[in-house]
């Protein structure tokens, strides 16, 4: 006769910590081409799988981004706090206003502690215009896409993997930067989110056991102990 025996195994399981940009928005996306199909006044939505957290801007709380400027030459860096220990991925919601296709157009720069991390945002890669029109369409290395108004327009999430160093480390911001590509790609964050690494839980795992050393080890454990 066998029995089982259960016992106890690590399982992992991350979280996903929403990044507040409330305090760094500067435009209206509602007004963008296309903007009546957008959420209207923010809230959640989630993309790929992952929850986000859409920001609103003026007396009608619209939903809102941060747009880097459309002018040609002008370098912006917004940097958006985040204090979080053990963070192994970030997820963005990053498009372009207009777009060239090839252009270098801005970065994610991931500043820890002690580590640091560089993502380009390059239109036709891993970034696009929102709207589907005469600009930059194609980004075959985003991780998934919220559509809206029959596909017109887009919400592109970026999924971007940090070095192992970042795992025990704290990171202590983002910076948002854009190159001032002007009309070959003005990009623009939507909301952002990181996932940090593991929890332990437990999972059950069995051995099995002859009758007979169950029954010795049931034996064992009711033995009166020995006085001295």
């Amino acid at each position: 006769m066998m029995f089982a025996v259960a016992s106890l195994a690590g399982l992992a399981r991350a979280a996903t910590i929403d990044l507040d940009l409330s305090s760094l928005v500067n435009a209206d996306l509602t007004t963008y081409s296309g903007g009546d199909a957008y959420p209207q006044h923010g809230g959640s939505l989630t993309v790929g799988g992952i929850p986000f957290t859409l920001a609103t801007i003026g007396p009608n709380s619209d939903t809102a981004i941060i747009q880097a400027s459309t002018a040609g030459g002008v370098l912006e860096t917004y940097s958006i706090p985040v204090g979080v220990f053990g963070v192994t991925s970030a997820d963005t919601l990053i498009n372009s206003a207009f777009g060239s296709c090839t252009t270098d157009i801005g970065e994610l720069d991931f500043v820890g502690a002690s580590s640091t991390y560089t993502y380009t945002l390059t239109e036709g890669s891993n970034v696009r215009d929102h709207f589907n029109g005469a600009f930059c369409n194609t980004a075959p290395n985003v991780a998934a896409t919220a559509s809206f108004g029959g596909g017109a327009d887009r919400l592109d999430m970026q999924q971007i993997t940090l070095p192992a160093s970042f795992a025990s480390d704290t990171l202590e911001r983002i910076d948002f930067k854009s190159f001032g590509q002007g009309f070959s790609g003005s990009p623009f964050l939507a909301a952002a989110a990181v996932e940090t690494g593991t929890a332990t839980v437990p999972e059950p795992a069995t051995w099995a056991l002859s009758g007979s050393a169950l029954v010795m080890m049931l034996l064992f454990r009711r033995r009166p102990k020995l006085r001295d």
